[in-house]
């Protein structure tokens, strides 16, 4: 299910992904746990989450997952797109990959020999050391388990570790191609590319034992990608057996004169943050509510999608790039504390978690934003080396893309000098203030930006929002009803449509979702819900979807 097209031809790859074996532990320490002393006693769907299902509802602590597969003697690498939030991988009983932090692909390489494997997953949903990135306090459920695909690859004697497609020049129809590899032993093998089957380069090159190869292409018969025309092509490389296809669209992102330009064009950022989250899945979301989601957010009229606040399910990027969707790719992050940011282990955690964002999201032409650390402390002086050190990570990974970070106070915040685009949330009308002044704040913001001397960058409102109990109202029009959600966003999106200095919108938040069982939020948050979504947490309009998606489209013609 990870992608809409197949990423190997010529690699043997296994889809592991269906209904595993299972075993609930509870409050057990991985490290005492012995694999061959297991009962699997239950059995859980692979992607899933064990916390969204009514046996285990609401348990944190460790579990196990399990599963057989047969396999040819070689090197194996099992390839996981993301577990909650921690995790050991077991080959026939040995451990061979842990890894921290949800929602980012990861790899667990072994050598076998033929015959059946066994595979054991001890994945463990509580918040602690293992996990640094994920706290309690998050305004969402940390829903845990294997949430998304996982697939074994045979490897051969030369691998493709991975494959990075630039647009140089949208004009010349030229692209930059890296494939980075390893190999067994040096050897000289023959390397092929080829565009939507169209041969565009081949020769033989001499590898060393790892390392990467670079060359520049042209596909003159490429169209460009864009919002309106969203044109993919598939690049396919080969190198000695081996091989790794990837979709690209030919399209390049810039900031100029206070907007941000697709293409050389300036582009109004319109839509919404959205929530991998659903009542009965967890984070593990089905093909077909990717795809509802997708065609929710073309009936609102949207262009742009926030993924908050964490790194989206691959499909869902598939499902954008299709469908001329635009979207910021964040890291995971909610608030956290200044001596949390100052806590060398967490950075570390963060500028790996940011490595596997770019690695796995980089060729979709979707992907406009990169971003970091929602809400977090860049208004202190001891945070804005930590913003300076992952927005640099993603210059360094990805200098063809604007990053970004949403603060929560732009009028102390600290780092907007290390940004390409400022983005602010902003609950003007809801946590402070009245809906009559919300087109005032958001001026108010704009000119604090231009007087700190960054006129030049494109300005987002990145959350603003309001809560709408489903289906509430009062004749009084009062907060928590639908009436009230629906004058405020108006109110909004009439404002920004058209404004002169702000270039993005992205409303809190498409759908309601679950938020954590800590008590302090959940005493802001009726239902255990933030409901600030357009929709429900089970997709079904509010009132103030039909209003926003009135305005929306009326820009759009």
């Amino acid at each position: 299910m990870a992608r809409r097209f197949r990423q190997h031809v010529l690699r043997p790859v296994a889809d592991l992904d269906g209904v595993w074996d299972f075993a609930y532990l509870g409050d057990a320490d991985p490290d005492a746990v012995d694999p061959a002393g297991i009962v699997f006693d239950d059995v859980m769907a692979v992607p899933g989450c064990f916390d969204a299902t009514p046996a285990y509802a609401g348990r944190r602590g460790l579990a196990a997952y399990r599963t057989r597969v047969a396999v040819a003697p070689g090197r194996q690498r099992l390839v996981f797109e993301g577990v909650q939030h921690w995790c050991r991988v077991l080959w026939n009983g040995e451990p061979i990959r842990d890894h921290a932090g949800g929602f980012t692909r990861f790899t667990a390489e072994t050598a076998s020999a033929a015959g059946e494997a066994e595979i054991v997953v001890l994945v463990d949903n509580r918040f602690g050391e293992r996990s640094p990135l994920h706290l309690e306090h998050f305004d969402w459920y940390h829903f845990g388990g294997i949430s998304r695909s996982v697939a074994l690859h045979r490897l051969g004697p030369v691998r493709i570790d991975g494959l990075k497609i630039d647009t140089v020049s949208v004009g010349d129809k030229r692209l930059q191609v890296r494939l980075d590899y390893t190999a067994d032993a040096p050897a000289t093998v023959p390397l092929a590319i080829e565009v939507d089957g169209r041969p565009v380069l081949a020769e033989d090159v001499a590898l060393d034992t790892a390392g990467s190869i670079t060359r520049t292409v042209e596909v003159p018969w490429a169209a460009p990608w864009s919002t309106a025309d969203p044109h993919l092509s598939l690049l396919a490389a080969t190198l000695g057996g081996d091989d790794l296809r990837e979709r690209f669209g030919l399209r390049e992102v810039a900031t100029a004169n206070g907007r941000i330009a697709l293409n050389g064009e300036p582009v109004t950022l319109l839509g919404v943050n959205r929530h991998e989250l659903h009542p009965q899945f967890g984070h593990a979301q089905p093909a077909a509510l990717l795809v509802a989601d997708v065609q929710q957010l073309k009936d609102l009229g949207a262009n742009f999608v926030r993924g908050s606040h964490y790194p989206l399910d691959p499909l869902f990027l598939d499902l954008c790039d299709e469908a001329g969707l635009l979207v910021w790719s964040e890291s995971i992050g909610w608030q956290y504390p200044v001596e949390h940011l100052t806590d060398p282990a967490f950075v570390e955690a963060q500028l790996a978690h940011v490595g596997e964002m770019v690695e796995a999201a980089r060729n979709h032409p979707s992907v406009v934003l990169w971003g970091v650390l929602n809400e977090c402390p860049s208004w202190s002086e001891a945070g804005y080396p930590v913003y300076e050190a992952l927005l640099g990570r993603l210059r360094e990974l990805d200098p063809t893309r604007p990053v970004t970070y949403a603060s929560l106070n732009a009028f102390d915040d600290k780092c907007f000098d290390l940004v390409d685009v400022v983005s602010a949330n902003t609950y003007p009308g809801w946590y402070f203030g009245d809906v009559a002044g919300i087109p005032a704040e958001l001026d108010r913001i704009a000119a604090h930006v231009d007087a700190l001397g960054h006129g030049d960058k494109p300005l987002i409102v990145s959350e603003i929002g309001a809560g709408a109990v489903p289906g509430w109202n009062d004749a009084n029009g009062s907060l928590w009803t639908e009436d009230y959600q629906t004058a405020l966003l108006t109110t909004v999106v009439d404002h920004v449509i058209g404004h002169d200095r702000i270039s993005g919108l992205g409303i809190w938040v498409l759908g309601d979702f679950r938020t954590t069982e800590h008590r302090e939020m959940l005493l802001k948050r009726p239902r255990g819900v933030n409901d600030k979504g357009l929709v429900d947490e089970y997709r079904r309009p509010k009132q103030s979807f039909k209003a926003v998606r009135e305005r929306f489209r009326r820009h759009d013609r």
